[in-house]
């Protein structure tokens, strides 16, 4: 067969292999394979011969992605050996119609969603309802639900945007979006001005801004502005011209669950919003892994354990269920845990009281800070927190992320208090494998219903030495990562919370608390 049995195949099977075959084409291109057998037999000839020259580094090297199909067609009139032919058919024969539909079907899905709006940029450890859209692929008009992690969107007309998990929202191709629920920061670039986004009881108008806006979930709305202004006007029906306000840089205004009451002049609170995605560590492929929240609700650490469990610090023994009040120390002691694996202790630190001992072979913790030597309870293997007035439970979330699941475990760790893990023991009971690394997500739930009012700090200790300490100001909660080496002949780790006042709102949290383990190359 030397001619293309259909004017123009060539060029439909070229932008078909290119990706760019229109819908239309494509639906033609079908039909014409499933009646005409000599159509048939030229697009399985043409698939073989273009196959063959990209498999050839010489012919991929000479030969364009536009010149590939006029060079496959000449191909072609040298002939294809038959036997390869008949293989080759059985196998296509079977493919060729449903590619084509699958083809098909993409391409008209694609085309009902309508032209792109936008693109997403970023994300972290996101998970969407329905349809997951893909870094770098297209946004569309309509609803978006993030339920965990964060992720950075860009809308063509100049809008960025940053979702903090749980959030839903609606993108239309105008200058305006809809906010369901969640919080979100909305960064408007010159070009867009007036962008809006709609509430459920409010209208918010950029007039050259950067922003942060919550719908609550009982009603209430919040516009915090971090540049620039913003107008706030309500959603009142009642009303030829509904309250308005101009909100500064700065300053924040409220909307109430009825929709009815606008209060402005209140400070903006930056630090409830993330403004852009977090600098990520580079990722590792761990072969195994041990969950340390797991170990604590006296699980092996392959997720065993039992959620909301914890270790009395007291007592070394099963703290289930949670307390219910704060509790304090007069000596520091060191209570050994045997009923637990992998654990080889707990204290309650406090320097003022003497040496902090963190093992149970007697190793100091010498940076150990002073502090009341108050403890709520002990660790546990929890995402839950509790407000101490309402005597409300909450999950953490740290990065949009919520923690305390088997998915995403947590192992929470009320100042003060500390745990020491005995890495010689799970060493033992896992000879396939070295102990590389401890990986976490450490930090405070921003959605704590009572503000703190002293700082918190969390210590990583290897045999007693510090290898990271993080800090917790009060006017910076932000979420940290850790990343430890662990060298081959540390025996104990261990993690220490600590507050120097009252801690009673300082809830730290940490995620995926991870022992990252390699496989052992056997020679």
């Amino acid at each position: 067969m030397n001619s293309s049995p259909l004017p123009k195949l060539d060029e439909l099977l070229q932008r078909l292999l290119d990706d760019q075959i229109a819908p239309e084409e494509m639906a033609r291109l079908q039909r014409v394979i499933q009646d005409d057998p000599q159509v048939r037999d030229y697009y399985i000839n043409s698939m073989l011969a273009n196959a063959s020259l990209r498999r050839s580094s010489q012919a991929t090297g000479e030969f364009s992605a536009t010149d590939l199909i006029e060079a496959t067609s000449a191909s072609l009139s040298q002939g294809v050996p038959t036997r390869v032919v008949r293989w080759v058919a059985s196998m296509a024969a079977l493919l060729i119609v449903g590619v084509l539909l699958y083809t098909v079907v993409h391409y008209q899905r694609e085309r009902s969603k309508g032209v792109a709006i936008g693109t997403l940029v970023g994300g972290y450890q996101t998970y969407w309802r329905g349809e997951q859209p893909r870094l770098g692929e297209g946004l569309y008009s309509g609803s978006y639900e993030l339920l965990d992690g964060v992720a950075e969107m860009r809308l063509e007309l100049g809008v960025r945007l940053v979702l903090e998990a749980p959030c839903r929202i609606h993108l239309t191709p105008y200058d305006e979006m809809t906010l369901e629920q969640g919080q979100l920061v909305v960064d408007v670039e010159p070009e867009a001005h007036g962008f809006r986004v709609q509430t459920t009881h409010a209208l918010i108008t950029d007039l050259g801004t950067e922003f942060g806006v919550k719908d609550l979930d009982d009603g209430r709305m919040e516009t915090h502005v971090f540049k620039g202004r913003v107008r706030v006007a309500l959603e009142d029906n009642h009303t030829a011209r509904p309250p308005a306000e101009i909100v500064r840089e700065g300053y924040a205004a409220h909307v109430d669950v009825t929709g009815r009451t606008l209060r402005g002049g209140l400070n903006a609170q930056v630090d409830e919003f993330l403004l852009q995605l977090p600098l990520l560590n580079p990722t590792s492929s761990p072969s195994k892994r041990i969950d340390l929240a797991d170990l604590v609700g006296g699980g092996d650490g392959s997720g065993s354990g039992q959620l909301e469990q914890g270790i009395d610090l007291a007592t070394g023994e099963v703290l289930n269920p949670s307390p219910t009040e704060i509790e304090w120390v007069r000596q520091n002691v060191y209570t050994e845990t045997p009923t637990f694996y992998g654990v080889d202790g707990v204290f309650v630190p406090n320097k003022a009281l003497g040496r902090v001992v963190v093992s149970s072979t007697g190793l100091l913790f010498s940076k150990c800070p002073e502090t009341h030597g108050s403890y709520y309870g002990g660790a546990a293997n929890s995402g839950t927190y509790r407000d101490l007035v309402s005597k409300t439970d909450y999950t953490a979330r740290l990065l949009g992320v919520g923690y305390g699941s088997a998915r995403h475990p947590a192992l929470r760790l009320h100042p003060n208090a500390g745990i020491t893990f005995d890495l010689q023991e799970l060493r033992q009971d896992n000879p396939d494998f070295t102990l590389s690394r401890f990986t976490a997500v450490c930090g405070i739930p921003k959605q704590i219903p009572e503000p703190r009012f002293s700082p918190a700090q969390v210590w990583i200790l290897l045999d007693g030495q510090e290898v990271m300490h993080l800090d917790f100001p009060i006017e910076n909660p932000s979420t940290q990562f850790i990343d430890v080496e662990i060298p081959t002949g540390s025996r104990f780790l261990s993690l220490v919370a600590t507050c120097t006042s009252r801690a009673d709102f300082s809830w730290i949290v940490l995620g995926d608390p991870f022992l990252e383990w390699d496989e052992v190359l056997q020679p």
